[in-house]
C-alpha cells in the first residue's frame, strides 16, 4: 500500500504573489506614516487679543482674521472651528475642552462664527478665516478665551487618539468684555536663599491671578547691599497669567563672589491703572570656606614666623652661652690681661 505523503509546494508563481502582497502592504504603511509624518500646518497668529486689544461691550460684534498655511508638499482639505480651553496646571498650555466642559464664566467658542469653515489648500498655499464675534447681551465682564483650531478632516475626532491630534493647529483667541472687571493678583511664593557661600544666585516666584480677566506681568528683582545701595536689576521674561491660576517665573543672580547682607525686592506691575505687587527676602553671601583656608593660612605662617624666631633666638643664646664657657675654662688668659693693661694699649 503506497501512502499519500504531503508534498512541499514548490510552485514559483505562488511564492513570488506572496512576496509582491507583502511588498505592497510594506510600501502602503510607509507612504501613510510619511505623510502623516511630514504634514505641517502653520496658524497665524498665534495669539490674538492677548494685548486687550479687542475689547467689546455686551451686544457688540467685532469681525477678525486668522490664517492657516499648508507646509507639506500635498494637497490637503482642512476644517476650522473653534472652542473653548482652560489652562494646564503650569499655567502655560492650553488644554481644548467640549462645550459640556466649557466654564460659562470663560467661554467664547459659542459666539463666534467662523467664514469659510472647510478649506483645500494646495502646497504652501494660505487660507484666510474670517472670524465674526457677537458678544451676548448678558454676557459677564472679564476675560472669555477659545482656540481657532485647523485639522484636516479626516483626522480624528477630538475625544480620539492618533495622529489627527497631533496635526492640530490654532490660535489662542482672547476677548475682553467690558464692565466691572475685577483686578487682582499678588506674589504667592518668592524663592530667596537665605544663605549662599557662593554664587550665581537662582531664584524663583509664583504669581496668583484673582482677577476676571488675565493679565500680563514682567517681575523685576532689585538687589540692595548693606549699605542700602542697588547691586543689580534683573527684569524675568514677561508672561500672560490666566485668570483663576499660578504661574511660575525665574532667574538668576550671576554674581559668584560677595560678602554681607543682600536684600532681594520684586516687583511686578499689572493691569489697566498699572498695580504693583511686591514682595522681599534677605540672604548672607559669606564665602565661608575661603575665609577658613585664609584664617588657616595666616595661622600657619604665623606659627613658622614665631617658630623660626624662636630657633634664631635660641641660636643667639646658645652662641652666648658657649662664650662665656671659654671664659670659665681660660680663666688665666684673662687675669694676665688684667696685670698687664698696658699691653692692651
Amino acid at each position: 500500500m503506497i501512502k499519500n505523503c504531503p508534498t512541499k509546494n514548490n510552485n514559483p508563481t505562488k511564492k513570488s504573489n506572496y512576496l509582491f502582497f507583502i511588498l505592497f502592504f510594506a510600501i502602503s504603511f510607509l507612504n501613510k506614516t510619511f505623510a502623516a509624518d511630514t504634514m505641517s500646518l502653520t496658524a497665524t497668529p498665534v495669539r490674538l487679543g492677548d494685548d486687550f486689544s479687542i475689547s467689546l461691550s455686551p451686544g457688540e460684534k467685532k469681525q477678525v482674521q486668522v490664517k492657516v498655511r499648508n507646509g507639506s508638499s500635498d494637497t490637503v482639505v482642512l476644517e476650522s472651528a473653534a472652542l473653548d480651553f482652560v489652562v494646564a496646571s503650569d499655567g502655560a498650555t492650553p488644554v481644548v475642552v467640549d462645550k459640556l466642559q466649557a466654564d460659562n464664566r470663560w467661554s467664547l467658542a459659542s459666539w463666534l462664527t467662523l467664514a469659510p469653515a472647510e478649506h483645500k489648500l494646495a502646497s504652501e498655499e494660505i487660507a484666510v478665516v474670517n472670524v465674526l464675534i457677537e458678544v451676548p447681551k448678558d454676557a459677564l465682564p472679564g476675560g472669555h478665551y477659545a482656540m481657532i483650531f485647523h485639522r484636516p478632516v479626516n483626522s480624528a475626532s477630538e475625544d480620539g487618539s492618533g495622529s489627527g491630534i497631533s496635526q492640530r493647529v490654532g490660535t489662542l483667541l482672547y476677548v475682553m468684555v467690558k464692565g466691572n472687571v475685577i483686578e487682582e493678583a499678588a506674589i504667592s511664593s518668592f524663592n530667596w536663599p537665605k544663605f549662599l557661600e557662593n554664587g550665581p544666585v537662582d531664584f524663583s516666584l509664583n504669581i496668583d491671578n484673582q482677577s476676571d480677566i488675565h493679565i500680563n506681568t514682567k517681575p523685576v528683582l532689585k538687589v540692595y547691599n548693606i549699605f542700602g545701595k542697588e547691586v543689580v536689576n534683573i527684569e524675568t521674561e514677561a508672561k500672560n497669567i490666566f485668570p483663576k491660576s499660578e504661574r511660575a517665573f525665574s532667574g538668576t543672580w550671576n554674581k559668584v563672589w560677595g560678602l554681607g547682607y543682600y536684600k532681594a525686592i520684586v516687583e511686578a506691575t499689572y493691569g489697566n491703572q498699572g498695580k504693583v505687587m511686591t514682595a522681599q527676602a534677605g540672604m548672607f553671601l559669606i564665602p565661608v570656606k575661603m575665609i577658613l583656608l585664609v584664617l588657616i593660612i595666616i595661622l600657619i605662617s604665623t606659627i613658622l614666623f614665631l617658630s623660626l624666631k624662636k630657633r634664631k633666638e635660641s641660636g643667639l643664646l646658645a652662641s652666648t652661652s658657649n662664650s662665656d664657657s671659654d671664659l670659665e675654662k681660660n680663666p688665666e688668659t684673662n687675669n694676665e690681661e688684667s696685670d698687664h693693661p698696658e699691653k692692651n694699649n
